[in-house]
Formats: structure tokens, sequence, C-alpha cells
């Protein structure tokens, strides 16, 4: 696959994650100390504009949010926090955190929603916290998912989501806003293609199609669900490799899907030769 540009980010310490905004213009990099940094688009280049120390540790997962509200940025840390910033005018502010999570918080997604500004967060210790704002005010809930931590979390709609985590399961949730006092209900339970299969990392296409990926008798694997005409999720298995695999996305034109193995290695999954 040819290489479209390469990022010269000056930092001197092991990168944990990145992510890019909803427009393609900013790009969020967090790093082993705590640190996010804010990369913008200037000139076909990206430039490093602001920086801050969020957090007393390595930094697990960074998430957008819709650019209605700002946009803003969430990360999820190795010390229990998620924090919530404010990115504008080459300055990054912290206007929320929560550090009620039991564990590290391995992960976490905004809501794709233009309306209502909701975040989902999840940690080692199986919890998955919905954060909402409201009326000037940020609400919490907080629910039980995964034995053994929870892994990722991803939103078929604006307040359908999926987490995943080491119990080998695959959960469908739904957020119910009800103003100041938001509720999150399991929907459904998947459990069928996970033979011995611990996954670490799953993507939504759109709200009837969703990938998964992890490792399965020492093997990586990819499994690809279909939500069918009868309202029923199928699964197929569309890649297999050695290497355990760590992370998988779809690209933002749904046209393939990469996947990063236990090795740093990148694997591009075609749509259109599944």
């Amino acid at each position: 696959m040819e290489e479209l540009d390469k990022i010269q980010t000056e930092i001197s310490v092991d990168i944990c994650c990145i992510e890019i905004d909803y427009y393609g213009t900013k790009l969020a990099v967090g790093d082993i100390t705590g640190k996010i940094y804010i990369f913008e688009n200037a000139n076909n280049s990206m430039k490093k504009t602001s920086e801050i120390l969020s957090h007393t540790g390595p930094i697990n997962k960074l998430s957008w949010s819709h650019p209605s509200f700002g946009p803003l940025l969430a990360s999820a840390g190795f010390d229990k926090k998620v924090s919530i910033y404010k990115i504008d005018n080459n300055r990054i502010e912290e206007i929320y955190n929560y550090d009620n999570h039991e564990n590290s918080v391995k992960t976490l997604k905004f809501s794709p929603s233009s309306r209502n500004l909701l975040l989902i967060s999840g940690d080692l210790n199986g919890d998955i916290v919905s954060c909402e704002y409201f009326n000037k005010q940020f609400f919490i809930n907080k629910i039980f998912a995964h034995d053994y931590g929870v892994n990722a979390i991803d939103f078929l709609d604006e307040n359908t989501f999926i987490t995943t985590g080491n119990d080998n399961t695959i959960k469908i949730w739904n957020y119910i806003n009800q103003n100041d006092n938001g509720e999150i209900k399991q929907i459904l339970e998947l459990k069928e293609g996970f033979d011995n299969m611990t996954i670490c990392d799953l993507s939504c296409k759109d709200n009837s199609h969703f990938v998964c990926c992890g490792e399965s008798n020492g093997e990586g694997v990819v499994n690809y669900w279909t939500l069918n005409e009868e309202k029923k999720w199928e699964v197929k298995e569309i890649y297999r490799q050695k290497e355990k695999l760590e992370k998988i996305k779809f690209n933002e034109e749904h046209t393939c899907i990469g996947v990063i193995d236990e090795k740093g290695q990148e694997h591009i999954i075609l749509e259109n030769e599944l």
C-alpha cells in the first residue's frame, strides 16, 4: 500500500494512540507519559499546535465528538480517569473529568450524534460508564458489562453501541435518554463464532455491519457481522493469520478495513473482496 503522508511528530516517547477528527483536519496523539498533542492541517501538512499533560500514565484511547460540539476530545487513561477537552484557538482546555472508574480505562467513544453529547467508556474492571451532557451538566451512569475487562466500544447508531471484552462475548446496548437520568440497557449478547477467541477490538460500518478482531487458538482472526433481513446477526470469518490481531477499523469511506497485529504490522482487507 502506498504511503501518502508521514507526520514528523517530534515526540520523543512511545505513542499509545492516535485519533483523527470528523473532517480529517485535526489529529490527536496520546503518549505513554500522559500527554496529549494536537496536530492541525496547515498547507497540506500536519503541524503541532498544542499539548497538555492530562494523565499520570499512558493514554489508552482518544475520541473526537461530532463537530457540532466544538469539537470536543475525550481521553481514557491508565490512571483510571476520563477527561473531556475543548480544542479552541490552538489551546486545549479540560472541561470535565471522571475519576470513579475502579481500574485502568481501556477504551471510550463519543456517540456520532450531532444533537446529544454522549460518551461511553470502559475499564479493565469490566464496567462501562455513560457521560451525557444535558442542561449544562454532565450526568453519569455506570453498569457492569464484561468479566475480566472491556476492550472496545463503538456505536451502531446515535444511541446503540457495542462492547467487547476478555470474556469472549460481544454485547449490544441501548442508551435511553431520560434528561438527567439516562439509562443503559443490554439488548443482545453475541457468542457465536468465538471458539476460544479473545476479542481485542471492533469497528462499526453502519447500523447493520461491524467487524471484530482478536486471537483464536494462537492465530489472529477477523470476523464480519451482518444484521440480516430477519433482524438476526450473522457472522463469517474473513481473515486469519499467525500473529494476534489487536486493532481494527473501517476507513472513512468504508471501502476497506485496516488491521494491526501484535508486531505493529498493518494488514488491509478490501470491502469489495469480502
